[in-house]
């Protein structure tokens, strides 16, 4: 697979097409995390842009975090690792490159957040199932949307926490940001995917402490979005892929 650049013809907004260019070039793994883009001048030249074009391209790059410039003997442009700041801040472009699809995202929550619930029946405190209430009644009582959206993936948050194990926990918390991330990203906010009565019943299950209800409630909850969300993905893709290049 060739790593050469195609030129660019289009004078508007000449750096950020090469950023835009290399962006991709990154992103659908054509350099890999510690590979070394071309020299300056090789990339003006592939490119067919001047030198300063390439450098302000570059310069935002690295501001980034999609590029680390290296200074001194074997110095130049490197890839950087995908770490989760630049999960949060480049998703729409992660989307449109199909590098993050609904399935993934619906088999990490599978995975791990039955364990969670098991694990918090076991350890919640009385504090914890305070929080949780004290989150549905929020949510509920909630008019504004985006509001609502929050406070649903707070309620996950809150049972990852209640469920005393830090690394979990944390897990948890990075899931439920690129959940609501990519619902943001492929349709604004206008509708909660999720049942409404969903988190008053694992709530229930939770105060009882009976472990079979709550597992099999909480993947029903998960389950129960991804139709939904597939059609919200596809809509998306298929708009992105109309707009003129």
């Amino acid at each position: 697979m060739s790593k050469d650049f195609k030129k660019i013809n289009d004078s508007n907004s000449l750096s950020w097409k090469v950023e835009n260019s290399i962006k991709e070039a990154i992103i659908s793994g054509k350099y890999q995390p510690g590979d070394q883009l071309p020299g300056e001048i090789e990339l003006s030249s592939q490119f067919g842009v001047s030198r300063p074009v390439v450098r302000e391209a570059i310069r935002s790059l690295k501001s980034r975090n999609f590029l680390e410039v290296r200074r001194g003997k074997g110095g130049g442009s490197y890839v950087t690792d995908l770490n989760e700041l630049f999960f949060k801040e480049n998703f729409a472009d992660l989307i449109r490159l199909k590098q993050i699809k609904v399935d993934h995202l619906v088999h990490a929550r599978l995975f791990l957040e039955p364990e969670v619930v098991k694990l918090a029946v076991a350890n919640i405190t009385e504090q914890d199932l305070s929080m949780l209430k004290n989150n549905l009644l929020e949510s509920e009582g909630a008019k504004d949307i985006d509001t609502r959206v929050r406070l649903n993936g707070q309620f996950h948050k809150l049972l990852g926490r209640s469920c005393k194990n830090p690394l979990y926990s944390i897990l948890m918390n990075n899931i439920m940001d690129f959940y609501e991330a990519y619902i943001r990203v492929i349709k604004p906010v206008t509708e909660i995917l999720a049942n409404a009565g969903d988190h008053r019943k694992i709530y229930n299950a939770m105060a009882e402490r009976d472990v079979e209800k709550l597992v099999k409630l909480t993947k029903l909850h998960i389950t129960t979005t991804i139709d939904k969300m597939i059609k919200m993905e596809r809509t998306y893709l298929d708009l992105v892929d109309k707009q003129p290049e």
